[in-house]
């Protein structure tokens, strides 16, 4: 059986898709390393209280004392500032616009395994942040996404999309089990242990993935598209053609096409509002210490992956069938009704089931929300020989809206309880966001990504 299909010739080589066995293999390894990425993502959160009882040696382990609310207060501006760095994010990932995707998704992975080794063995607050910060400038780049909808159908882009982050999300149920496994209400430090695993995980697959997966067929598809215009202005003018500014790959071509593309400033917009309402994953697992015993906390830190992967598959094929723009819609609603649910499982004692999936619903419908207006819609109003620069430089754009909702949180958990905080935060930032993006943006469900231009959503 031939398991590849030509696309194009390149000197006259055909450069194929991958279909059948190898697009097995890689959806494979792809999704291990969402696994990775996930997993990087949450574990700092769902440890947060743990480890802020032993780096501020706080001996009453009570999330509601003065001691550690202090330690919010030095942990949280030294957090937000921290992501000043990602600033840099988007000329990291604009190389991969140059030199292709697949160095850069084992790069991601390992650095990221780097990151949780790094918060692992800390045993002070700076060597904590500095761990943070690994574990913050690699998880964004979802170098793994990029490859999924490079790779796949382009009929079922979304579908495959959240269909390996469905299962990677799923997957995060993996801290609570490691949290059962590993840590001990009488040992201040054993939440270090709940790291081991991932971390080998992490630089295991990330050094083996240079070796099992090739380049995509969109980006040699691009590349050899370049060298055959330059092959050609050579052969008759005798000197190469410049590609145009407008579909030149970096980070300053990728702001100035940001903002003069109406499509992709009002993502923009929309995307920035909605990250201010991201700030109660930050938190959720403080609430839930000051409400529950550690055993219930466990319960529920295993239990809402599995909620939040079957929203996450589900908004998939949604998102294939109805589209990008309702599909948000639907989500939004999600994330604020789960999180209304959450607060009152805490606040009435409705026990960890209850919580466990009124949490998993309201991130399953925030993060599959996230996924579209960061690397979705970006990518599918993009041409390919600056998408990824336009992926990153974006991202950090949109994740700047955190601010917002950092600096509000901050202040005011000082003078508000932290579960009523989350709602007031959240819902006006997401109605918000939900208007301009229903109002403003064009939908981008039927885009063929070989084919798009800057002018497929021109003024």
């Amino acid at each position: 059986m031939n398991n590849k299909t030509p696309n194009s010739t390149k000197n006259g080589e055909r450069i194929v898709a991958p279909v059948g066995i190898y697009l097995a293999l890689v959806m494979v390894v792809l999704t291990i390393i969402y696994i990775v990425d996930e997993i990087t993502s949450n574990i700092n959160s769902a440890m947060q209280p743990y480890i802020l009882f032993d780096l501020f040696h706080i001996a009453s382990r009570d999330v509601n004392s003065p001691e550690y609310k202090s330690a919010i207060n030095v942990v949280g501006p030294l957090s937000l500032i921290s992501n000043l760095f990602l600033v840099i994010s988007p000329f990291y990932k604009a190389l991969s616009d140059k030199y292709g995707r697949r160095i850069f998704l084992m790069i991601n992975t390992v650095g990221m395994g780097l990151g949780m080794l790094i918060v692992m063995t800390s045993n002070s607050v700076p060597q904590y942040i500095l761990g943070m910060l690994f574990m913050l400038f690699f998880t964004p780049n979802d170098m793994q996404v990029l490859y999924i909808m490079e790779t796949a159908p382009k009929e079922k882009r979304a579908t495959y999309s959240f269909v390996a982050k469905g299962i990677a999300l799923m997957s995060v149920s993996l801290i609570g089990i490691f949290t059962r496994m590993f840590l001990r209400e009488s040992v201040v430090d054993s939440w270090k242990m709940v790291y081991i695993i991932p971390v080998i995980i992490a630089l295991v697959v990330g050094i083996t993935s240079i070796f099992l997966v090739k380049e995509t067929p969109v980006f040699l598809e691009q590349k050899a598209s370049k060298a055959a215009l330059e092959a050609s202005a050579v052969k008759e003018d005798g000197a190469n053609i410049p590609q145009s500014d407008e579909v030149q790959a970096g980070v300053f071509h990728a702001l100035k096409f940001i903002f003069r593309n109406k499509q992709l400033r009002w993502i923009l917009i929309a995307g920035f509002l909605f990250f201010a309402t991201t700030v109660y994953t930050s938190y959720y697992a403080t609430v839930l210490e000051g409400s529950m015993a550690a055993e219930q906390v466990a319960t529920v830190l295993f239990l809402y992956p599995f909620l939040n992967g079957i929203t996450t598959i589900l908004s998939g094929f949604f998102s294939d069938k109805l589209g990008r723009k309702r599909v948000c819609l639907i989500l939004g609603s999600l994330a604020l009704f789960g999180l209304l649910i959450f607060v009152l499982a805490c606040r009435l004692s409705w026990g960890p089931i209850v919580a466990g999936i009124a949490y998993g619903c309201s991130i399953g419908g925030l993060w599959s929300m996230s996924d579209t207006l960061i690397l979705t819609m970006p990518a599918e109003s993009t041409p390919s020989g600056m998408r990824s620069s336009v992926m990153g430089t974006i991202s950090v754009l949109i994740g700047s809206g955190m601010f917002i909702g950092q600096i509000l949180f901050i202040i005011c958990q000082n003078f508000l309880s932290m579960d009523l905080l989350f709602l007031f935060i959240c819902v006006p930032f997401m109605a918000l966001s939900l208007f301009f993006l229903m109002t403003k943006v064009k939908e981008t469900k039927y885009v063929d990504l070989d084919h798009v231009t800057v002018d497929t959503f021109a003024d």
